[in-house]
């Protein structure tokens, strides 16, 4: 049997402990680092508030909103609106008559696609809209010489309580600014001079915090 130097036995020693070393390091699970995984901060936060421009710069109409979180994937809110700056009002050029609500309440429950963020992309939503105003409507009156039904339009008042569907997007940036627009349409129930048909437009600016 050869004999091995000492010297050799020394560094095959040496080679066998770098080896345990190398191999004890490969089982051992990395510490994770947080820093190499950035959280985007507005993923941590359940509120917004919401100012609907599009109907503040072209209908003169002051239309807000809160909506809160409630999953990665869903949020409920609720929309005010009003028309408070409607300078133009009973003139030709009223450009509100596109609304025939005077003031209404919205509730919204929305869901987003996106599995990778937290309320935000596209998404749908289902909506609940309380609202109040008055509708020109065709009546029928008497000719006052001939007693022949005349057709008119009148404006009558009217309260209902319409359902709907839309689609929409929200894009947030870290700082939590974020635009959120969206289209939706849906139909009043109840009261027999409401406008049939309810378009809801909007271009949202707003803030998550």
């Amino acid at each position: 049997m050869l004999a091995i130097p000492a010297q050799a036995q020394v560094i095959q020693a040496e080679e066998e402990e770098l080896t345990k070393e190398v191999v004890v390091d490969a089982e051992m699970p990395q510490a994770e680092n947080p820093q190499e995984i950035p959280l985007f901060k507005r993923d941590t936060t359940q509120h917004e508030i919401h100012l609907n421009i599009l109907n503040v710069l072209v209908f003169g109409a002051l239309d807000v909103a809160y909506e809160r979180i409630l999953t990665d994937h869903s949020s409920a809110g609720v929309e005010l609106f009003t028309k408070v700056f409607n300078k133009n009002a009973g003139e030709k050029g009223d450009l509100s008559k596109v609304y025939a609500k005077d003031y209404s309440i919205t509730a919204k429950f929305k869901y987003f696609f996106d599995d990778e963020t937290v309320a935000r992309g596209y998404y749908a939503n289902v909506f609940g809209m309380f609202s109040n105003g008055t509708n020109e409507t065709k009546m029928d009156f008497p000719d006052p010489e001939t007693g022949d039904p005349v057709t008119k339009e009148v404006d009558m008042e009217y309260t209902d309580l319409a359902f709907g569907v839309g689609i929409g997007g929200k894009f947030v940036a870290k700082q939590g600014f974020l635009i959120d627009g969206s289209f939706g349409i849906g139909r009043n129930f109840f009261d027999k001079y409401s406008p049939d048909i309810v378009i809801l437009p909007s271009i949202y600016l707003g803030y998550r915090f």
